[in-house]
């Protein structure tokens, strides 16, 4: 007997991909985890058949009894088995005709592949036709969670026309015994050469009450994509209200698609968005965004945007990085901003860069502007321009006690539209001669700082608003030489903690960097700025960021680590801290009116973090002025994770911004308090939260505290076996209107039917960004 034939192996794996659902719409592999023992695939019959090293294309049939009718057929009565591999079937009675090789199973039909099983009353095969048939029939996708039943179930597995069709038939990934939602159909097909579905007469009901329809609809199979309208999203804001956006996507070949979306807002009117998508070993990667919005109800105008990205590697050393952004206004993300995320931007990007990855070097040909679209920024405000900047920096491997050279290199042309502009060049060549043991480092280098320009000077009145120095020279240039030495040493000892063997480090640093004074006042300023003191910063070679001042120094930083290690060497805890003493003063500022700097001592910098048990994680840092004895930057952070899905985060900031005169400047003083959580209630609710608050001072006029929320959000999610769905309300700070400060509101719905799809904003991304250690449970 040809087992090809006997066999509904076709008829398994056929049904297995025409309800298969994506990797990422299943979710994690604990998203049944509610639902219990509810829903139980019925074990397999063991048998020799399925054993290691068996044929997998041999067929066993066994009965209890066999009976020879006619001519090539046989009855084949009691207790029917057939197997080949990991497929078989039971049925209470079989008839088999050799002579058209078909087989006709009755009563009590069950069919097992991996992870499928199927049940029915009756079943038919044929190899005429190489259809196969179950009629009624019930199926159950065990790694899906999935289940559902036909009136009639056939196959037709002819190569080149191998198809799957049901009658009636319902899908639903609940328990049988609580079918919260069910997708049911008068006919569906499964075209597994074209990979596509189309059913007639489509429904959706959610507890029991119809909530989708559709007289016929095509859809991909398996993760395939298709054309077609995806699932629409929906919520209300302060800015747009009721929002309704309904998105189509255009399959347009395997490496570009595109889709297009409408989105309707009832207080603004109805806007069209599109991306295009690309990917190709010719072109590279990329997607074009683009937005448009007639007559804007509440801005009274005609308002759009778009955002070009492409990246590209041309061959082995050449690649491509573009990115351009634009927008009609500046209150546009602000007020079409189209996730809970997005704020206003007033600076928008426009960058080319080329690439070139030599032996030993690479270099960077970069063409970038800024689109201004905020117009309230004076023009000696807005940033500069480079067109272009040729980067290049050498690639060399560093060798333990041996002589290193190493080098940067920069031209660029700095454009502007009311400062000074101009070319500037800059070379920093190195030398190093490190100095590694498994328990020591000593990193001694010499670098030369060597700058030339060539500038068009703006005018008088331009220089005065740029803060630029009447004297500077037309070509300028500065020639400074540095040192630093970095050195270091591990100190380790085992210790007990609880009966717990652990590793307890002690880890002195000093670091030495002299820099000559070079007088640069008469340098332009293209993009200097002064680095935030942070820990980090106690081990920088410069104090200024960019290349048109190099700060001159004469300081030695000493700084002490300790941690806790545990066997393995994860870090349980760490403790730094660290100063710079000063041996002189630092004329070099960044601006000439600037004065210079004259504490002997910078302020005293702490971080500590610590992992007390699995719940509990401290961070904590301290900036403290010494010679005033007041604190400048505190920051404590609070997690609290007790259990799944469950966890509390409490963070206290304060930076305050210190006068030379001892003053403190309130404008520019930051304290907040910041607290978010996620906490069950019960096994299947958990509520969501955020508020972000700004402590400032009283007004001495009032007597009233000016105290802020710059964001706050709350919600609650519902997860059950199969399905679930949020609800957040937003508030947030959005920018200052013509009475003060200006908020807007958002309010966000999710419907997420497991195994089918989710309707609504995708929050979850929204919450992993604001609520640390938050846990998407959908």
């Amino acid at each position: 007997m040809n087992g090809r034939t006997l066999w509904a192996g076709h008829l398994l794996s056929a049904v297995a991909a025409a309800f298969a659902v994506p990797d990422a719409a299943r979710g994690a592999d604990d998203a049944w985890s509610l639902c219990g023992a509810g829903f139980q695939m019925p074990a397999r019959p063991v048998s020799e058949a399925m054993e290691p090293g068996g044929d997998p294309e041999a067929v066993e049939l066994a009965a209890d009894e066999v009976e020879l009718v006619e001519d090539g057929v046989s009855v084949f009565t009691g207790d029917v088995r057939m197997e080949r591999g990991r497929q078989q079937l039971r049925t209470d009675e079989l008839t088999y005709t050799s002579d058209g090789e078909t087989f006709d199973a009755r009563g009590n039909v069950e069919l097992w592949d991996e992870g499928v099983y199927i049940t029915g009353e009756r079943a038919r095969a044929e190899s005429a036709t190489a259809a196969v048939s179950l009629d009624p029939a019930s199926y159950v996708f065990e790694d899906r969670h999935g289940h559902g039943a036909a009136a009639v179930l056939t196959h037709f597995g002819r190569e080149g026309n191998e198809r799957t069709t049901a009658e009636d038939a319902t899908y639903t990934t609940c328990n049988p015994d609580g079918a919260d939602w069910r997708l049911s159909a008068n006919h569906v097909e499964f075209d597994h050469v074209e990979e596509t579905g189309t059913a007639r007469n489509m429904w959706l009901e959610f507890k029991g009450l119809p909530v989708f329809y559709t007289p016929w609809i095509s859809f991909p199979l398996g993760d395939r994509r298709k054309s077609g309208f995806l699932a629409p999203t929906y919520g209300v804001s302060g800015s747009r209200g009721l929002e309704l956006k309904t998105p189509y996507y255009f399959n347009l070949a395997q490496n570009y698609d595109a889709t297009l979306t409408a989105r309707a807002m009832s207080d603004r009117g109805v806007q069209a968005m599109g991306e295009f998508r690309f990917l190709s070993r010719a072109i590279g990667s990329g997607r074009f965004t683009t937005e448009y919005l007639p007559s804007d109800a509440e801005f009274g105008d005609d308002r759009a945007a778009f955002d070009f990205a492409h990246r590209h590697r041309w061959s082995k050393r050449w690649s491509t990085d573009t990115r351009v952004e634009w927008a009609s206004d500046a209150e546009y993300f602000e007020d079409l901003g189209t996730g809970p995320s997005q704020t206003s931007r007033t600076s928008l990007p426009r960058r080319i860069d080329a690439n070139y990855r030599g032996e030993g070097w690479r270099a960077r040909l970069r063409l970038r502007d800024y689109l201004t679209v905020d117009r309230s920024i004076r023009p000696e405000n807005r940033p500069y321009a480079n067109l272009p900047e040729l980067f290049l920096r050498t690639t060399l491997p560093e060798g333990n006690r041996a002589l290193n050279f190493s080098a940067t290199g920069e031209l660029a042309y700095f454009d502007h539209p009311a400062c000074t502009t101009g070319v500037r060049m800059d070379l920093r060549p190195s030398l190093t001669y490190p100095l590694r043991t498994s328990g020591t480092f000593l990193l001694p280098k010499a670098t030369l700082h060597f700058t030339r320009y060539a500038l068009d000077r703006a005018g008088a009145d331009a220089i005065s608003a740029c803060g630029e120095a009447s004297s500077m020279d037309d070509a300028p240039s500065r020639l400074v030489p540095s040192f630093r030495l970095d050195g270091g040493v591990l100190f380790e000892r085992p210790i007990t903690w609880r009966d717990r063997s652990l590793i307890h480090t002690i880890e002195p640093r000093f670091y030495y960097l002299h820099v000559p004074f070079v007088r640069q006042d008469d340098l332009p300023d293209f993009d200097a700025s002064r680095f935030s003191f942070s820990f980090g910063q106690l081990f920088r070679e410069d104090r200024f960021a960019g290349r048109d001042r190099v700060g001159d120094a004469n300081q030695m930083t000493l700084a002490l680590t300790s941690r806790l290690l545990d066997k393995r060497g994860g870090e349980l805890g760490r403790a730094s801290i660290g100063q710079i003493r000063y041996f002189r003063d630092r004329e070099v500022t960044l601006n000439p009116t600037d004065k210079p700097e004259t504490a002997s001592s910078s302020d005293v910098v702490a971080e500590a973090e610590a992992r007390l048990g699995r719940r509990w994680r401290l961070r904590a840092g301290l900036q403290h002025d010494p010679d005033f004895g007041r604190t400048v930057k505190n920051t404590l952070s609070v997690r609290y994770h007790p259990r799944e899905h469950g966890v509390l985060n409490a963070t206290y900031r304060l930076v305050r911004d210190i006068r030379p005169d001892d003053t403190i400047h309130p404008d520019n003083t930051i304290e907040q308090v910041d607290l978010s959580f996620a906490w069950p209630i019960g096994a299947h609710w958990r509520a969501v939260g955020r508020w972000n608050l700004a402590l400032d001072p009283q007004d001495k006029a009032s007597g009233e505290e000016r105290n802020k929320t710059l964001e706050a959000f709350g919600g609650l999610e519902y997860e059950s076996c199969c399905w679930g769905f949020r609800a957040v309300v937003r508030r947030f700070l959005s920018g200052g209107g013509d009475g003060g400060d200006s908020y807007s509101t958002g309010f966000f719905l999710q419907l997420e039917l497991k195994g089918l799809t989710s309707v609504g904003h995708l929050t979850g991304a929204f919450l992993e960004r604001n609520i640390p250690g938050y846990e998407n449970a959908f």
